[in-house]
């Protein structure tokens, strides 16, 4: 079943459109065996800060009847977490334990204030997560997705860096086929966009995409501006793919306003520090289970302070100057693309602009981000230079667009692959690329008997799985950039020890079942996982 969206065909539309994209993705971290870990906070982190205020943020928009036009969408990995009634569980009871701790300190010294606040952003999302939620966050973006309020878009299985992959096709379409199976399986269509992990591309990729059925996908912005054959209206524009799927492209300037704390938004000194938390001051008698095994103490949320210069005392946050100070921002930011607008005159088509963004940055990253956001759809309603479109939408209304084929590009610091494909990664490929011929092997060769349900079914669907979960781009980006390295290099391994005994075992027909179950456990992502997405 297909994207309900119909769009007119237009030659160009005569308003200038945004396309705001938010992707939401993180590896796949169940930790059964580790209740307090690192990968594990990444999660709570994200649905405290980011996922939940976002849904508060469609409610108070559709309350007040503001249209929010955007596109989120949603990785794979986060799909299967979202699910994990395990995990879920402990989510809601971390969540419980910090707001008790915000509580406490509200009481007594010097962050009565400030704890005070925290401690009522912690009750609300409490509220948010039991009462709009009812434990199902997915239920909630369904039921706005279906009212056409917002698009819903995913990406690859585990969100692999494809460009790494190029020379194996069979990989690249086991990604993109598994990951449109387990958004399909949730919200019963497939989308019509499909999110490039890292804006990764190369020349070709749109060949597998068009296969799938998507019609439009996201990439950097030299993705076109170094096309072939160049792309005269630059970014401001899509591109059709000679298959006729269509590229839309990153606009760099617009989008560095928006993430960057250096030189845009996030920066200002009435927002909230993200780098220091309070964890780190409490005594450990304090801290319940917010520990890790390393013994380094995980973070809380509880921040109380707001950005301040280097070497100067940290000053306490004001919640209501903070989300002041967003609401120019985005007044700042909407007057900013009306300008270029008004420049470009009445001239169609009327210029387009792709601000793709980690949704992580708004909330998690960037406290104030939803507010900005929020602030952002309610000016835009006040106006029509501007409007804000899904990015299905947008590919549609520039019919006559340019056609050519994108360039090699990625969103990484260079805008090449070199992020994730270098001399301390180079080791994993060779790895990935065998244990996908032995796995396509032990498919194609498996025992007539192998009935589904059976150890030795069981044992092929589970080396699919961690195959997969070693094929994410996450690990070698850590490993790149330093952020956590250890901690990749060490999942690396695991996956890889897991991977090679598990086809060993295929391979000689002896199944371990305890060793089976102890990894279903471990990576049990993609429960309805199809075998045939793993042949050509």
């Amino acid at each position: 079943m297909r994207n309900k969206e119909e769009h007119a065909e237009l030659d160009g539309p005569r308003n200038a459109s945004l396309v705001l994209l938010l992707h939401a993705h993180l590896p796949y971290c169940r930790r059964p065996d580790h209740p307090g870990s690192l990968e594990e906070n990444w999660f709570f982190e994200a649905l405290t800060e980011s996922y939940l205020p976002f849904v508060r943020m469609l409610d108070r928009l559709q309350s007040d009847g503001v249209a929010a036009r955007l596109t989120l969408s949603l990785s794979p990995t986060l799909l299967c977490l979202l699910r994990d009634e395990h995990l879920l569980k402990r989510y809601r009871d971390r969540l419980a334990a910090v707001e008790k701790i915000a509580r406490r300190e509200a009481r007594t010294g010097d962050f009565k204030d400030a704890a005070g606040w925290q401690a009522s952003f912690f009750e609300e999302t409490l509220r948010t997560w039991d009462g709009r939620c009812g434990g199902d966050l997915l239920a909630v973006l369904r039921e706005y997705a279906d009212a056409g309020r917002i698009e819903l878009a995913t990406t690859a299985a585990t969100h692999a860096f494809l460009p790494a992959f190029q020379g194996r096709p069979d990989i690249v379409e086991t990604q993109v086929r598994v990951g449109l199976d387990m958004f399909e399986d949730i919200f019963g269509f497939l989308p019509s966009f499909f999110w490039l992990p890292e804006c990764g591309y190369f020349p070709g990729l749109e060949t597998p995409l068009k296969a799938a059925g998507i019609r439009a996908f996201g990439l950097e912005h030299h993705g076109i501006t170094r096309a072939r054959p160049p792309s005269e209206t630059g970014v401001h524009a899509p591109l059709r793919c000679p298959n006729g799927v269509v590229a839309l492209a990153r606009d760099r300037e617009i989008s560095r306003r928006v993430w960057s704390a250096r030189e845009g938004y996030p920066g200002h000194p009435h927002y909230r520090e993200f780098h220091r938390d309070r964890i780190h001051e409490l005594p450990e008698s304090a801290l319940g289970e917010w520990m890790v095994e390393s013994g380094v103490r995980l973070p809380s949320g509880l921040k109380y302070w707001r950005v301040s210069e280097p070497g100067r005392e940290k000053a306490f946050y004001d919640p209501k100057a903070a989300s002041k100070q967003a609401e120019e921002h985005a007044e700042h930011f909407l007057n900013e693309l009306r300008k270029v607008a008004r420049a470009h005159g009445s001239a169609t088509p009327a210029p387009l602009w792709f601000a793709p963004f980690d949704a992580e940055l708004f909330g998690h990253w960037w406290f104030e981000g939803p507010i900005w956001l929020e602030s952002l759809f309610r000016a835009m309603a006040t106006q029509d230079t501007v409007v804000a479109v899904s990015a299905s939408e947008a590919a549609a209304r520039y019919v006559r667009c340019p056609q050519g084929i994108p360039a090699p590009s990625s969103w990484g610091n260079r805008g090449d692959y070199s992020q994730w494909i270098n001399r301390e990664t180079d080791w994993i490929y060779p790895v990935l690329f065998d244990s996908h011929s032995r796995l396509m092997k032990l498919i194609e060769h498996r025992a007539d008997g192998a009935a589904t349900g059976s150890p030795y079914d069981r044992a092929l669907r589970q080396t699919a799985r961690t195959l997969l979960l070693a094929q994410a781009s996450d690990w070698p980006f850590m490993m790149t950039t330093g952020t956590a390295a250890d901690l990749a290099n060490n999942q690396m391994e695991r996956l890889f020890s897991r991977l090679e005994r598990l086809c060993a075992d295929l391979e000689n027909g002896t199944i371990d079942s305890s060793f089976l179950c102890e990894c279903e456990a471990l990576d049990g992502a993609f429960p309805g996982l199809r075998l045939d997405r793993f042949t050509p």
